[in-house]
């Protein structure tokens, strides 16, 4: 699994330069109510991660890693749109259930998100344990990945557990 996130970081690093040379800005982060995070939008959705952590991405797509390389979360908003929420859902249901083939250990349920029902998988792949999620906005639909080294550590849990209570879609929270 080591080689299969160094791959997943040479992209990343890619994806970064070819950013720079578009002239792709860095995602716009604002202070959050806890020192040391800040608030991330991506379409609708909002969400807090640690300043500390290396960024990138923007309106539709955030990915953030912690400094040790440990930890990162990718929160994105696919280009498809659905029909409405159930739709959405479904698909959801259905690529999860396909990346599943995968990995080990896997479990996956409904969950609530961003005060919105939603989707949510637990498995692990080599030494990295992670956890996936959807949720949708009518037929617009968010995922988000979170995926540690295993044993993952407190403070790692501790970053998604700040990430899914802050999660919100739309204003007014």
């Amino acid at each position: 699994m080591r080689a299969a996130f160094q791959g997943l970081r040479r992209a990343a690093a890619l994806a970064l330069a070819l950013q720079a040379c578009a002239g792709v800005q860095r995602p716009v982060a604002r202070p959050a109510g806890d020192e040391g995070m800040v608030v991330y939008q991506v379409g609708r959705l909002t969400f807090e991660a640690p300043r500390a952590w290396e960024a990138s991405g923007g309106g539709a797509a955030v990915r953030a890693e912690s400094m040790d390389g440990r930890a990162f979360l990718d929160v994105r908003s696919p280009e498809r749109r659905f029909a409405g929420e159930r739709e959405c859902l479904a698909q959801a249901d259905e690529s999860l259930a396909q990346g599943a083939a995968e990995l080990a250990n896997v479990r996956r349920h409904a969950t609530s998100l961003a005060g919105r029902p939603a989707l949510a998988q637990e498995a692990d792949r080599g030494g990295w344990h992670g956890w996936a999620y959807a949720v949708c906005d009518g037929g617009t639909q968010y995922r988000l990945f979170f995926t540690g080294v295993s044993p993952v550590s407190g403070e790692a849990l501790a970053v998604l557990r700040a990430l899914l209570a802050s999660a919100w879609i739309g204003g007014g929270r």
